[in-house]
């Protein structure tokens, strides 16, 4: 190595050294703080998921309670009384849980609670809550099935269809069989006897084996054999 390329190299180190001790104070502040942040990141994950794992708890006590409770009453008027008590609990645990898995599993168990007790409406919006949760993933064409299911017995024919809808555009219905034909039959009770007749077809197209599909296919036969459709 030469003298000159030496002398280069002693240079460049004494001016990079320099830099360092020079802001060694903020380059330290500037670790320091990386450290921290992904400190931080790690207690908010871990009381994240710890505190998830709490509410998940509680609501599984809630529920086995009820359980025990329904399981020892001797009437319905028992199992009723039972039910009354777990739902302002469960009620509770999903509003300070708003937007996550416990919110979302309390909003089920809270719908399923109040479509015990033929409150279809309040039931409605506890299954469309869950079905908002950001995570709600596989369990929102469910929660959709089932807020359609409320207002049906609510006599609310657009919101069902809606809803069914909704079933069908998640991509992960296991019952879409049914749902079509609930499609098919509401459409039929507001008298759009196409929309109706689609709906029974898609049903013949994608599921000719399914118990639904005989039912579509008699109900096509029928509005023929009215007129209703071609």
């Amino acid at each position: 190595m030469t003298e000159k390329n030496t002398e280069e190299k002693k240079t460049l180190a004494d001016t990079v050294g320099g830099v360092l001790t020079k802001y060694r104070v903020f380059f330290l502040c500037v670790i320091v703080g990386l450290i921290v942040v992904a400190v931080a990141w790690g207690i908010i994950s871990y009381v994240s998921s710890s505190s998830h794992m709490k509410g998940l708890d509680q609501l599984d006590a809630i529920m086995h309670t009820l359980s025990k409770e329904a399981s020892a009453a001797n009437d319905e008027a028992g199992v009723a009384a039972a039910r009354e008590v777990a739902l302002p609990q469960v009620l509770e645990l999903a509003a300070k849980n708003k937007g996550t898995i416990v919110g979302l599993r309390a909003n089920m168990a809270a719908a399923e609670l109040y479509f015990s007790q033929g409150k279809w409406s309040e039931a409605r919006d506890c299954w469309l809550e869950a079905a908002a949760t950001k995570d709600a993933g596989y369990t929102a064409p469910v929660c959709y099935y089932n807020a359609a299911v409320c207002s049906e017995e609510l006599s609310d024919a657009d919101a069902a269809i809606s809803y069914y809808e909704k079933v069908l555009s998640s991509g992960e219905c296991e019952f879409e069989p049914h749902v079509l034909f609930s499609l098919g039959r509401l459409s039929e009770g507001k008298g759009d006897y196409v929309a109706a007749s689609e709906n029974y077809l898609s049903l013949k197209d994608q599921y000719p084996s399914d118990a639904w599909t005989n039912l579509a296919e008699s109900r096509l036969i029928a509005l023929r054999a009215e007129g209703k459709i071609q």
